[in-house]
Parts: structure tokens; C-alpha cells; sequence
């Protein structure tokens, strides 16, 4: 019986001592860390692994900007290089049409121009000649409408006689005979006469006539309204019919010229947009849509020549302007998109940043995403983003350093 107490005792030791033993072996193995304190200051700012708190201040500073991932029709897109041409089917180059020497040229390349205004005028033999002929024609004609008249006067005369039996019937004939023959050279007459009148018209146009002009100088009239786009001839000049004088072109007319990649043909149709800029303007943005596309490819480039109409009522764009464009395909499937600023590379995995409002701060996270396609500026997202999230456009990388910076600082878990 006195034995027992001591028993229990030294087994409760012994047990206590198993006790600690363990924890001691717990403690060592790491299973059982140091409680750490939370405080309400530190939980506002405690984040996970992959986020950052972006304050006010760096906000402010750090040039970062917000677009949602929205779903939309997608559209293939590939980036070429153009020039501008001027539309072959609204620029006219003026020729000479007679032989003669060229008197004046009153515009300069450059110059815009109304329809009708002289731009040059040539002295011919023809112009002469041809006003000459309409003199004649005009006499001709007087002479024809008065020969029909006395013949027609004639028959009718003829007819009442027979009808009274005062004339005979070979009378009657006759004067029906010489009345045809009347009306039949009144009939050439007046046709000799328009077309010596429309020879005149054509060499001299109707029109306002400027000081200085010859009223025997053959005149070339502008036929619209545009610009003068080269001058081909000078004062003095002798030209022989064909010979170039003036090209003119309307002012808005241009067209986009590319050649593109028999892969990119199924996006370039007619009715496709482009878009492009030119180096004149830089930061501004054109638009034209596809009119014209080669029904061939050339046998070595493997590209065929496209043309695009091209808004230009301003008049800024001129031919041969060196342009960068971008032909954007018919809307197919619905995706999710963002950016392709927003898509970063984050230690080998892709990522966009999101940026959620958090007090007067931004809360970034990085996103793992699949991206698949892109054009035009966009990223279509495969799988990992929702449309609608707020992902970070402008200032993306910055975003993405904050991220690591606050990681290799010891953020919280």
C-alpha cells in the first residue's frame, strides 16, 4: 500500500516527460509555428502571393490605365505595306487634239481648278479652218431654208391649179419632184451646218474666257472640279494631236494600293475595312474599305494587288504617300478579348494584370490566362478571364514589376 503513491507519481512524471519531449520534437520539425500577431493595419495590407497594393501616391505616377475584357466578334487582321495612288478612273490627262503652237498654260501642279476654266490654249490652222467651214455651213443652210421655202410655195401653187384643171399633171410632178429635192438639201444643210458648229465647240468650249486669250486660239477647259497634278507642256511649245498638256485629278479621290499575301486574300475582300497611317500625320488614323481586288496573283510575290477607296474629303492624303495598313476580315466567332498590351509574360507563365479599387489604392493581381489569336491591337483569351474583368491596358509591365517587387520584399501569404 505505501508503495502505490510513489508509483502513480513517478508515473505522472514520466508522462509529463513523454509530453515534453514531443512538443520539444514538434517544435523542431516546424509543425508547430509561432503564432504571428494580426493587427487591424496589417490585415488591410496583408495580400496573396501574386497581387500587389498599388497606393494612391504610385498611382498617380505610374501611368496605369483600365480596360474591361469584353466579348466580341472576331476579326482576322493583317498588317501590310501601301501606298496611296491617285484613282485612274477620276484623273484625266489633257491632250492635244490638233497640230498647233501652245499660246498659254495658266496653272501650275498644285493648283486647284474649277470645271470649265482654260488651262491652256494652242493656236491652230485648224481652229481657222474650221470656223471658215461653219461660215460657210451658215450661208449653205440660209440659202437651203429659203430654196424650201420657194419650193414648197411651188407645189402648193401647182396643186391648186391641177385641182382646178388649170395645170397639168406633169406641172403638179414637178414641182412635188423639186419640193423633195428642196427638203433634201435643206435636210445636209443643216446638218453640214451643226457639225461645222460642233467642230468649233470642240476645238474653242463654251465658256468664261480670260484676258489674253486669242479669239481664234484653240482653248482646253478643265472637265471638273480638282487639282492640277503635273504640267507636261509650256508657252511656245509645238504639239502634235495626242501630245500630254495638263493631268487633273479630283481632290478626293485616292485609293489605297497593297499587295497582299495569298493567305491574307480571305480577309481581303471587297467590303473589307482598312485601317492606316501615314508618316505626314503621325498618331492619326485613315479608314478606306476594299473596292478592287487583281483576279490574279503575280506568279513570283505570290500577292495579288488590292485597291481600297479612302475617305479624303479634307483633302490631306496625295498620291504616292508611303502608308502602313491593317486589313481587317468579316466578323466570324464571338471571343473574350483584351489587349495586347494587358498580355505579359510572367516568370514563363502568361498572365493579364487585373486592377480592383482598394481604398484610395489599386489591388493588382496577375492572372494566368490562354491566349490564342491576335489582330489588331487584340488578344483573344482561351480560357482564365471573364468578360467584363478590369485588366490593366497602359502601364501593364509596370504593374507586372510591382507585383514581383512587393513578392521579393517579403509580401504576406
Amino acid at each position: 500500500m505505501s508503495t502505490m503513491p510513489s508509483s502513480s507519481y513517478g508515473l505522472r512524471a514520466a508522462q509529463r516527460l513523454m509530453a515534453s519531449g514531443a512538443c520539444l520534437l514538434l517544435w523542431a520539425c516546424g509543425g508547430a509555428p509561432e503564432p504571428k500577431a494580426v493587427t487591424a493595419a496589417s490585415d488591410a495590407t496583408t495580400v496573396p502571393r501574386d497581387t500587389a497594393l498599388l497606393s494612391a501616391e504610385a498611382l498617380g505616377v505610374s501611368g496605369v490605365t483600365i480596360e474591361e475584357a469584353r466579348r466580341m466578334a472576331w476579326r482576322e487582321a493583317w498588317q501590310l505595306p501601301a501606298h496611296l495612288i491617285l484613282d485612274p478612273t477620276t484623273t484625266q490627262t489633257l491632250g492635244s487634239i490638233v497640230e498647233g503652237r501652245v499660246t498659254n498654260v495658266f496653272v501650275q501642279p498644285g493648283e486647284r481648278v474649277r470645271r470649265g476654266q482654260v488651262l491652256v490654249t494652242i493656236h491652230t490652222h485648224e481652229l481657222t479652218a474650221a470656223i471658215n467651214a461653219l461660215a460657210q455651213a451658215r450661208a449653205g443652210r440660209a440659202e437651203a431654208a429659203s430654196n424650201s421655202v420657194v419650193a414648197d410655195a411651188a407645189a402648193a401653187r401647182s396643186e391648186r391649179l391641177f385641182a382646178a384643171q388649170a395645170g397639168s399633171l406633169a406641172e403638179l410632178e414637178r414641182a412635188r419632184s423639186a419640193k423633195v429635192t428642196a427638203d433634201e438639201g435643206k435636210r445636209r444643210a443643216d446638218a453640214e451646218y451643226h457639225r461645222a458648229a460642233e467642230m468649233v465647240d470642240h476645238l474653242r468650249p463654251e465658256g468664261p474666257v480670260g484676258r489674253g486669250v486669242d479669239p481664234e486660239d484653240m482653248l482646253v477647259r478643265a472637265p471638273f472640279d480638282g487639282v492640277v497634278v503635273s504640267r507636261e507642256t509650256q508657252p511656245g511649245a509645238v504639239v502634235t494631236p495626242g501630245a500630254m498638256l495638263i493631268t487633273v485629278s479630283r481632290t478626293n479621290a485616292v485609293l489605297l494600293a497593297m499587295h497582299v499575301p495569298e493567305a491574307a486574300l480571305a480577309a481581303a475582300k471587297v467590303g473589307s475595312e482598312v485601317r492606316f497611317t501615314v508618316p505626314a500625320y503621325p498618331g492619326r488614323a485613315f479608314t478606306a474599305r476594299v473596292v478592287r481586288v487583281a483576279p490574279a496573283l503575280d506568279s513570283l510575290s505570290r500577292t495579288a494587288e488590292v485597291f481600297a477607296s479612302v475617305e479624303n474629303r479634307g483633302g490631306e492624303l496625295r498620291g504616292e504617300m508611303t502608308a502602313a495598313a491593317e486589313v481587317f476580315g468579316l466578323a466570324s466567332d464571338s471571343v473574350v478579348a483584351v489587349p495586347v498590351s494587358a498580355v505579359q509574360d510572367f516568370e514563363g507563365d502568361t498572365v493579364v494584370v487585373t486592377g480592383v479599387q482598394r481604398g484610395t489604392g489599386l489591388l493588382l493581381e496577375a492572372v494566368r490566362v490562354r491566349i490564342g489569336r491576335r489582330a489588331a491591337g487584340m488578344a483573344e483569351v482561351k480560357a482564365g478571364l471573364a468578360p467584363g474583368a478590369p485588366v490593366i491596358r497602359g502601364g501593364a509591365s509596370i504593374a507586372k514589376a510591382e507585383i514581383l517587387r512587393q513578392r521579393d520584399a517579403g509580401s504576406p501569404e
